[in-house]
């Protein structure tokens, strides 16, 4: 039983002031009442059958909540949301897997399906971003090893772009292929645009000639109705802009990047890749993975912004207010 106020109820005709007023009673008489009232309807609840409560733990819709914490870590510099997205990938990443393959769901420690398209698409979108959030390699590495599965059981070959489920799932009269962005995107814009992120991020080519391949695969509806795969049109305009690469190189931790990182947090840079890197003994940063981080080098010994568009870079610099000129700096078209 719980103390009884006005807020408690869903809904209240009058006042319980008024009401004890009209009945020549006091306030606290009325709300014993009404609490003992709501106490009878509990217990006559408690013998009808409960309604079903749905507390599946699901694969895509962690990987958007990720991707969406992971986000506001890096433009808020707040460390507490990026230790939430990183608890939630590592559950899905040790707890949701089937071998090399994800599971659609888990619930009592029990694993649902094996996963679909979205369940892939948007993890290793969620990853991307805890990587360029945290840095931390292992989320990148991840991504990657999703992606290979992805390609694996899902991709489209002749056609281009992804199927909704793998080949051993249910047999059904058409194999589905996603191709409309409502509440959700569909898995084939959100793998369009991870594969541009992972291209730029290590320089691979397959990665560019997939995405390629899938934007061709949809040219057809994108040209008749753009509206309907409007996040798929994130991908385009990063496939055909001249994607930034922005490496910062620190002697240290974070804090002594964050000068320059708040220049980043403050601009909007839509079609870019981002690294935090720690310099080495020799004051550069050395990635195998990432060939866009490996020799940057540190400036008088200071935090030092890199940005870079392909093979070509601006001056790297020490100072936060030139680096913010960099990033405003409008950069052409791809040709």
């Amino acid at each position: 039983q719980q103390e009884f106020t006005g807020k408690n109820l869903l809904y209240a005709a009058r006042p319980i002031d008024e009401l004890a007023s009209e009945r020549s009673t006091t306030s606290d008489e009325i709300a014993g009442i009404v609490s003992r009232a709501r106490l009878q309807m509990f217990r006559a609840r408690l013998d009808r059958p409960r309604p079903h409560l749905d507390d599946k733990v699901l694969t895509a819709w962690n990987g958007l909540m990720i991707g969406a914490f992971a986000r506001a870590a890096l433009a808020l510099g707040d460390d507490g949301y990026a230790l939430t997205a990183a608890h939630a990938a590592d559950f899905v990443m040790t707890r949701m897997r089937m071998g090399s393959r994800l599971a659609h769901s888990v619930k009592d420690g029990r694993q649902g399906p094996s996963g679909y398209l979205d369940d892939y698409a948007f993890m290793i979108s969620g990853l991307l971003d805890l990587f360029e959030a945290t840095s931390g390699r292992r989320w990148l590495e991840e991504a990657m090893g999703l992606d290979a599965v992805l390609e694996e059981q899902l991709e489209d070959r002749a056609a281009g772009g992804y199927f909704l489920t793998p080949p051993d799932a249910e047999t059904l009269l058409a194999r589905e292929k996603p191709a409309y962005d409502g509440a959700e995107p569909s898995g084939n814009s959100v793998e369009a645009l991870n594969l541009l992120r992972l291209h730029d991020l290590t320089g691979r080519d397959g990665y560019r000639a997939r995405a390629e391949h899938t934007l061709r695969g949809f040219e057809t509806r994108l040209a008749r109705a753009p509206t309907s795969l409007s996040e798929m049109l994130l991908a385009v305009d990063f496939a055909s802009d001249r994607a930034r690469q922005i490496v910062v190189v620190a002697p240290g931790g974070p804090p002594e990047a964050e000068a320059l990182v708040a220049r980043l947090r403050a601009a909007f840079v839509p079609s870019r890749v981002f690294f935090r890197a720690t310099a080495g003994a020799d004051g550069a940063a050395h990635d195998n993975l990432l060939p866009f981080v490996d020799g940057r080098r540190l400036r008088d010994a200071k935090a030092t912004a890199y940005v870079c568009e392909g093979q070509t870079c601006q001056l790297p610099t020490t100072e936060p207010d030139v680096f913010a000129a960099q990033l405003r700096k409008p950069a052409p078209l791809r040709r």
